[in-house]
């Protein structure tokens, strides 16, 4: 790296934000005086591999620009190279819900200051499976909206999420049955949805574990039993205001580990990421204060 610290950008990120913004947040954090690198990923999985490529010279931070979608391949990427440096990121995404999740500001140029002044916070990761996330985890109805909203690619913002949901209503609307075990308990049942949530929000405004901390080691699971179109039109605007957890078709535990089987192959989503299109069988773990964050 020639003494420079590495930034990661995702020229997708965005909606093509990130094409446009990586240049300036390169620009801005020389003028802090922190020499960088610019790395431009490529496609799907280069972020991932840029990360665990470079930390293997242990710089005394890396930089990351993107959205969610950058975050999720940088953490699994971080995690493969066990860690060792703390990871800064500055939002130029769609949503931006691990910002949300640190409870920091989304102005760029506040995290370029942010990664400059290094300090830092020990937050918790997920494993599901063979891959990590570090915000949430979403089957059902979210699920659906992810992958829809993924593929829009006119819109920037939160729109692009309001878009999505109105066609999956509309078009796509299912009731999925799964088996949720945990702690020596099983629940079987049909679905809207099902969250693991170690931040409170997603899709950019959606509250949906109002009180979830992100480094207690603790899940907070929401599910959502099955309902009509009807039903989750009444329900949506209490998840966008966090006010949902006493409605009478929404169950929430706490847990360290999980596991979700289903009959029927399903689209899975983590940090906003279409991770799974055809999953049967999850096994969800919280790794306690895991990731250590620039905040």
């Amino acid at each position: 790296m020639n003494g420079r610290v590495p930034l990661v950008v995702n020229p997708e990120a965005g909606r093509g934000l990130g094409r446009e913004m990586g240049p300036a947040v390169g620009r801005y954090l020389q003028e802090l005086g922190l020499p960088v690198q610019i790395l431009n990923s490529t496609g799907p999985g280069d972020v991932r591999r840029k990360v665990k490529t470079t930390l293997a010279v242990r710089p005394p931070v890396l930089v990351v620009a993107g959205g969610d979608g950058t975050v999720h391949e940088a953490v699994n990427g971080w995690m493969d190279a066990g860690g060792g440096t703390p990871l800064a990121v500055v939002p130029v995404g769609t949503g931006n819900d691990f910002v949300k999740m640190l409870a920091v500001s989304h102005d760029w140029r506040e995290a370029c200051w942010r990664a400059v002044r290094r300090e830092t916070r020990r937050v918790d990761v997920v494993r599901c499976n063979d891959y990590h996330f570090a915000n949430s985890l979403g089957i059902g109805f979210d699920a659906q909206v992810a992958l829809e909203a993924n593929g829009i690619q006119w819109i920037r913002g939160n729109a692009v999420y309001g878009l999505a949901l109105a066609k999956i209503l509309l078009l796509h609307h299912s009731r999925p049955r799964l088996r949720v075990s945990h702690d020596g308990t099983t629940l079987d049942t049909d679905i809207t949805l099902l969250t693991i949530n170690n931040g409170r929000v997603e899709g950019g405004a959606f509250v949906m574990a109002p009180e979830a901390e992100i480094d207690d080691g603790l899940l907070d699971v929401v599910l959502a039993k099955g309902m009509g179109r009807l039903g989750i039109l009444q329900l949506l605007p209490q998840v966008l205001k966090g006010k949902h957890m006493a409605h009478p078709r929404v169950v929430l535990f706490r847990t360290t580990k999980l596991t979700v089987e289903s009959e029927t192959p399903l689209p899975i989503h983590a940090d906003g990421e279409l991770t799974y299109t055809g999953a049967t069988r999850l096994d969800i773990e919280v790794l306690p204060k895991k990731l250590e964050v620039v905040v």
